[in-house]
């Protein structure tokens, strides 16, 4: 008999129920949302107690810049590897990473969620739609377009200069012919013709605030101070300016909700949103 593959041994697993995850975590009962029997996410009460309890201070020990050996053993299977070892001799760990982006997961890269022993689970749900924070993204990305376009269709009372508008829309896919595009084309009803683009939804300025920001109110602030383009003086125009920040965080309510998952072990696991974006958006 030949090596089991990741996806076997992943199918395999011996899962236990997620509420039980929920209490290694010391997650009250209200404390997890149930996706499944496999799957949750912390409420955004239990959120707020964490973020105010002083004595749930732990050490972090962060895995970054390791080169994946042909094997496949890189960030991720390091530090699940790591997590699992470190629950093994008695210590209380959990292991924390980003969620996986379609676009990868159907390209050369595969999926990412470890390899061999080393793998958070349910695999195939994690690496495909998950508990749809990805999608939420995405949604509310190209809420904003279509919002700064219908503005600028409907009058453009703030004088946006179609030839500046930054922000453009985002699938999560990848998919080179989208990568520059005109919108806009059609009839009169159909918008104002102007050349823009798609880019993957990881790269989305709305991930970086998923990633960086402690509260709804903080989010909903950071979504407001958006630049989505400027006038011809070049002075900035926000989201806010459009009046899109409330109805983007509506459609984020439940993405800001930190994923529980687990290892093969049955260690606790985080896996929620994707930090590619914050580099560029602290910059």
């Amino acid at each position: 008999m030949g090596k089991a593959s990741d996806l076997e041994i992943a199918r395999a697993a011996r899962k236990i129920g997620i509420g039980k995850i929920g209490e290694k975590l010391g997650l009250s009962v209200d404390g997890l949302i149930p996706y499944g029997g496999d799957k949750g996410k912390v409420s955004g009460s239990e959120v707020v107690r964490w973020m105010s309890d002083s004595s749930r201070v732990g050490k972090l020990v962060l895995v970054t810049a390791i080169n994946p050996t042909p094997a496949g053993e890189g960030k991720t299977t390091t530090t699940i590897g790591l997590g699992d070892g470190l629950n093994r001799i008695g210590k209380q760990a959990v292991i924390c990473l980003r969620e996986p982006s379609l676009g990868p997961c159907f390209g050369m890269k595969g999926g990412a969620t470890g390899g061999g022993r080393a793998q958070v689970v349910p695999m195939e749900e994690i690496n495909l739609h998950f508990t749809g924070d990805f999608h939420a993204v995405t949604s509310a990305h190209n809420l904003l377009a279509a919002m700064v376009d219908n503005h600028i269709h409907f009058g453009n009372e703030l004088g946006i200069d179609t030839r500046r508008v930054t922000w453009r829309r985002v699938m999560d896919m990848n998919d080179r012919a989208l990568r520059q595009v005109v919108v806009g084309l059609g009839s009169v009803t159909d918008g104002v013709p102007r050349q823009s683009g798609f880019d993957i939804t990881v790269t989305s300025e709305i991930m970086a605030i998923l990633c960086l920001c402690e509260n709804w109110s903080e989010m909903r602030d950071r979504l407001a101070n958006i630049i989505v383009g400027y006038r011809q003086d070049r002075s900035p125009v926000f989201c806010r300016d459009v009046k899109a920040e409330g109805a983007m965080s509506a459609l984020l309510k439940d993405a800001f909700l930190p994923n529980v998952v687990q290892t093969l072990e049955n260690n606790p696991a985080f896996v929620h949103v994707m930090p590619h974006p914050i580099l560029p958006y602290m910059s």
